[in-house]
């Protein structure tokens, strides 16, 4: 009977814990990497990362600065590293971000430092940073909430 009360506060004890809300915490980068730097040529990570969140009528969106709004819809260059949408050693659709993936499929930025690729053919996997030329489009409610998108991408060079 003594084991039994025993197991029975045990158990009510796990159970109590268990059902302690979590709360979610953004994860801080490795305080030992960093934002890949602006690179010569290509539309500087400082840029696009100016841009903020406004609520709308009601939704959020991004605010995108002054500077960056001329460049909607031009043709530009981007640095930065593939995060693959999917698994395989090719990509037509990827993320490209300032940030170094610490995991092939972890996001390791927000919307602000990463841009949606889609390219005109596939492009090989690479962990180190890639120049990326494509059509800029700025997004202003996108579903997924992504905030830029790079169309008909293609491999380049600053």
């Amino acid at each position: 009977m003594r084991s039994l009360r025993a197991f029975g506060l045990a158990a009510g004890i796990a159970l109590a814990a268990a059902g302690h809300a979590a709360h979610a915490q953004q994860a801080p980068h490795d305080p030992q990497t960093q934002m890949l730097p602006d690179a010569r040529g290509a539309v500087p990570w400082s840029l696009l990362t100016r841009t903020s969140i406004q609520k709308v009528d009601g939704r959020l969106g991004p605010k995108f600065p002054d500077a960056l709004r001329p460049l909607h819809g031009q043709t530009v260059k981007l640095q930065g590293y593939i995060i693959p949408l999917e698994p395989g050693l090719k990509h037509r659709r990827l993320l490209l971000s300032a940030w170094s993936p610490s995991c092939p499929f972890c996001l390791t930025a927000g919307p602000e430092a990463m841009v949606e690729v889609q390219m005109r053919r596939a492009v090989a996997h690479s962990l180190d940073a890639i120049v990326l030329q494509g059509r800029l489009q700025l997004l202003d409610n996108d579903p997924a909430g992504l905030f830029y998108r790079l169309v008909d991408a293609e491999p380049a060079a600053l």
